[in-house]
């Protein structure tokens, strides 16, 4: 999720959430920052490798397409949190 759209919908959320929920709440949003970040190195680290600078494009394709999958599915959780 692009980072304005996941602190658009944050922003949604009603300031009398709960303990309990907002600790959920912020590891989701905690998560899916990770991962948004981590898709960012991977690609990078890709593109290189796929440029002959090193490293296993097989291992950085299959790990980004996992990230991605991942972060899908975190978004799909984030929006019924």
């Amino acid at each position: 999720m692009h980072p304005h759209r996941l602190q658009s919908l944050v922003a949604t959320v009603p300031s009398a959430l709960g303990p309990q929920q907002r600790g959920r709440l912020d590891a989701h949003v905690e998560a899916t920052e990770s991962c948004r970040e981590r898709i960012v190195e991977v690609k990078r680290s890709l593109s290189t490798a796929l440029a002959g600078g090193g490293g296993s494009a097989l291992d950085l394709a299959c790990e980004l397409d996992t990230l991605e999958r991942v972060q899908e599915r975190l978004d799909r959780y984030l929006t019924v949190v």
